[in-house]
C-alpha cells in the first residue's frame, strides 16, 4: 500500500460576495457563526433548524446573522458555498500535481479529500447531504463543485477532463461511492485513513477493469 502523508495545512475557503466587510472582531464572529451554522445544519434538517437555536448555540444576538448573512436561507447558503470552495480547492490542487504518475496524483487528491472531510466533518456533511433537497441553488452549487472534483480526477487519472462516456459515468458512480462510504467510515472510525484511501483505490480499480471490458477504446491509465 501506498504511503502518503496528509495535507500540511488547513484550507482557506473564500468569503462569499455577499458578505458586508468586516475585520477583527467581526470577521471573528461571522466566522463563528458559520462554523456553528455548519455543525447545526448537519445534524438537522434546514427547516427543523431555526435561527433562534442557531444564535443560541453561536452565543451571539439575532441581529447579527441577519446583518451578515439577511437570513437563514443566506447563512445556510454561506455555509454551503464555503465548503464548496475548500472543496474547489482541492480539485485545483490534484490538477496542479505535475511531474507524479496518474495513481499517485489520484491518492494524493483522495488523501487530501478524506483528510478534508475527517477534519472538516460538518462541513462535508452539510455539502454532500445536508443541501440536497432544501432549493435548487443548493443543488447546483453542489453539482458544480462535484464536477469539478470528478474533472481533476479524471484528468489526473487520463489526461482529459472529459473521457468517454462509459468511463465518465464509471468514474461518476465511483465517485458517489467515495461520498457514501466517507459519510459511512466518519460515522464509525473502524478503519484508519489511510486504509480508507486504499480501499477507495482498489474499488477504482475494479471500476477501470470494467470500463475496459466494456469499452476498449477508452483511455485509461497503465
Amino acid at each position: 500500500m501506498a504511503t502518503v502523508t496528509g495535507p500540511e495545512k488547513t484550507l482557506t475557503a473564500s468569503t462569499p460576495a455577499s458578505a458586508p466587510a468586516s475585520t477583527g472582531r467581526g470577521e471573528a464572529r461571522r466566522t463563528a457563526i458559520l462554523q456553528v451554522a455548519a455543525r447545526l445544519f448537519a445534524d438537522r434538517p434546514y427547516d427543523v433548524l431555526s435561527i433562534d437555536e442557531i444564535t443560541r448555540e453561536a452565543g451571539v444576538a439575532k441581529g447579527l446573522i441577519y446583518y451578515y448573512f439577511g437570513s437563514k436561507r443566506g447563512l445556510f447558503m454561506a455555509v454551503i458555498e464555503q465548503a464548496a470552495s475548500a472543496l474547489n480547492d482541492l480539485a485545483e490542487k490534484g490538477e496542479a500535481a505535475g511531474g507524479l504518475s496518474p495513481t499517485e496524483r489520484l491518492i494524493r487528491t483522495l488523501d487530501a479529500y478524506l483528510w478534508w472531510a475527517e477534519t472538516h466533518r460538518s462541513a462535508f456533511q452539510t455539502v454532500t447531504s445536508g443541501g440536497l433537497g432544501v432549493d435548487s441553488e443548493a443543488v447546483d452549487f453542489y453539482r458544480r463543485v462535484r464536477r469539478r472534483l470528478l474533472g481533476a480526477m479524471s484528468y489526473g487519472l487520463v489526461g482529459s477532463r472529459e473521457p468517454r462516456p462509459t468511463l465518465r459515468i464509471a468514474l461518476d458512480g465511483w465517485l458517489s461511492f467515495v461520498e457514501g462510504a466517507t459519510v459511512s467510515w466518519l460515522e464509525s472510525r473502524d478503519i484508519t485513513r489511510e486504509e480508507m484511501r486504499d480501499l477507495t483505490v482498489r474499488v477504482l480499480g475494479g471500476t477501470l477493469q470494467a470500463v475496459g471490458a466494456g469499452d476498449p477504446d477508452s483511455d485509461l491509465p497503465g
